[in-house]
């Protein structure tokens, strides 16, 4: 049976609240190790193409459990405000059990309704998040609008629009989730004010680097 829209926000919501306690067990822990450290390297490549400066403003959109905030807050040091914002309260429950410290801000909220004041942030960081909007339009324009002129907009995935794609396609609750092909990626950033800089989609490595532009 067809699910409507709101079933398949709803049925994404559950999926991401049932598995918050566990996903860094999921995706990002070392089997051999026992560390978090599984994609260290991958996420050296991703953060070697970002600038980040001390005292920035970052928002983390769609954060889950905060697997970037030791990234972030490394590079934006005390000086500078991390939000991590998702939609799924038990994520961000772990999350905040996980990171809460000086300088992290907390908050429960789509993308598409990012209650952050206008020209706020630095950059405004996705991963792992973008084909889980559930209006990926009006999400790439809240996101942007919180943004300042020329600050910095990321996609990124840890594979291929192609595997993420495939991925989805295999668990029911988020099937719907899909990454749009590049065509279609840079005219929704275009609209939302956007200018890409970077456009990567390889095996293992999809990275998106845009910034927005001055009005």
């Amino acid at each position: 049976m067809k699910m409507t829209p709101d079933e398949i926000y709803r049925a994404r919501k559950q999926f991401f609240n049932d598995r918050a306690e566990k996903w860094r067990d999921m995706w990002y822990r070392d089997p051999d190790t026992g560390q978090y450290d599984r994609h260290e390297k991958d996420f050296e490549r991703l953060f070697s193409r970002l600038t980040l400066n001390p005292g920035d403003h970052v928002l983390d959109a769609g954060c889950g459990t905060g697997v970037l905030v030791p990234y972030i807050l490394e590079r934006i040091g005390p000086s500078g405000i991390l939000y991590e914002m998702d939609f799924a309260e038990r994520m961000l429950e772990t999350n905040r059990r996980l990171h809460e410290t000086e300088g992290v801000r907390f908050i429960l909220a789509d993308a598409e309704n990012t209650p952050l004041d206008d020209a706020s942030c630095d950059a405004v960081i996705c991963f792992s998040c973008f084909p889980h909007f559930h209006d990926k339009e009006k999400a790439a324009a809240a996101l942007s609008r919180v943004l300042k002129p020329r600050g910095t907009f990321v996609v990124s995935h840890f594979d291929s629009a192609e595997g993420i794609n495939r991925h989805h396609a295999s668990c029911h609750a988020v099937m719907h989730d899909r990454l749009p092909g590049e065509t279609a990626m840079r005219s929704l950033l275009a609209n939302a004010g956007l200018s890409i800089d970077l456009f990567a989609d390889e095996p293992g490595f999809y990275c998106i680097i845009a910034d927005k532009r001055p009005a």
